[in-house]
């Protein structure tokens, strides 16, 4: 039960790349109108969720602090990951994203004086290697390569934005240790993407009276899938898993996350990529796997995989 549940996760958000990349080049949708629309859906479904469960008593306090770390995540995080995704390959922008959990390590061994196993810099040096090698090969075209009309190939721009995301979820997840111990993971969750409902939904109202709304049934599609499936039940199939299974073992099928996006986004967008981001991209994958081989995600799996 609780690898299907693992196995679940992996595919809504392996598949949130595809999604959000072909509802911003074919969907017809804008920037801000996705996100808007995306954490609209999912904020609906987690409230209703917490409500049955029954909710947290929450501080004014508390609430500013929210606020305030809301303009970091889910804020700045999922303005840079969803315009960069735009301007990148799915595959490219999930491996950068897988990056985070190394980028945690190093945040945490710099501003926390937590120490960082040799492992754990040797993953950390291939991952960065790869992203490297990602970036200087940016906007490059691989052998052979043909895109539908309306995709554009990975660009310098595009990268830089999705690693942006990645660090800034990375910096997040490092300063982000008051609200794991204070609250339950589907608390911090709902109220994250209620957050990100509220920052996004005035520059999406912009957005829609300046450039109108047009939008076919299958960008439709693309954010009610990001809505219910990538940013509500994955959160749930991981979260259950969690309590079903070891945390490091569970941790494990993250890593399959950029494989999942690579064949998808093949199968699905008809994306290819050139021989030298492929390889780059196996190095970071090998960088995550090899520093995280005896790790134990102890914060929300949300935040880990900011989706």
């Amino acid at each position: 039960m609780e690898y299907f549940l693992l196995l679940t996760a992996a595919l809504f958000w392996g598949g949130s790349f595809i999604a959000t990349r072909y509802a911003l080049t074919l969907g017809g949708f804008g920037v801000f109108t996705l996100i808007s629309g995306r954490f609209l859906i999912s904020s609906i479904i987690l409230l209703i969720i917490t409500f049955i469960k029954g909710r947290e008593r929450i501080s004014l306090k508390e609430l500013i602090t929210f606020i305030l770390v809301g303009i970091v995540y889910p804020g700045l995080y999922f303005l840079f990951e969803t315009t960069g995704i735009a301007r990148t390959p799915a595959f490219i922008s999930s491996i950068i994203i897988a990056s985070i959990p190394v980028l945690t390590g190093i945040f945490a061994g710099i501003f926390l004086k937590e120490r960082l196993s040799w492992k754990g810099w040797a993953g950390a040096f291939l991952s960065i290697l790869g992203i490297i090698v990602i970036v200087l090969m940016s906007g490059q075209r691989g052998s052979g390569n043909s895109r539908p009309a309306g995709f554009s190939g990975s660009t310098l721009t595009g990268v830089l934005l999705v690693f942006c995301a990645a660090v800034t979820g990375a910096f997040y997840t490092t300063s982000a240790r008051y609200f794991m111990g204070k609250f339950k993971p589907l608390t911090l969750t709902t109220i994250q993407n209620v957050l990100a409902f509220i920052f996004f939904t005035p520059a999406a109202a912009v957005e829609i009276g300046r450039h109108g709304f047009s939008v076919n049934t299958g960008g439709f599609a693309a954010v009610v899938f990001l809505g219910i499936c990538a940013s509500a039940l994955a959160f749930l199939c991981f979260n259950k898993a969690l309590s079903l299974i070891e945390a490091g073992k569970a941790s494990l099928f993250l890593n399959v996350i950029p494989i999942i996006s690579l064949v998808s986004a093949w199968l699905i967008l008809g994306e290819r990529i050139n021989y030298l981001q492929g390889l780059g991209g196996i190095v970071v994958i090998a960088g995550v796997v090899f520093a995280s081989g005896k790790a134990r995600i102890k914060n929300n799996p949300a935040e880990v995989i900011s989706l």
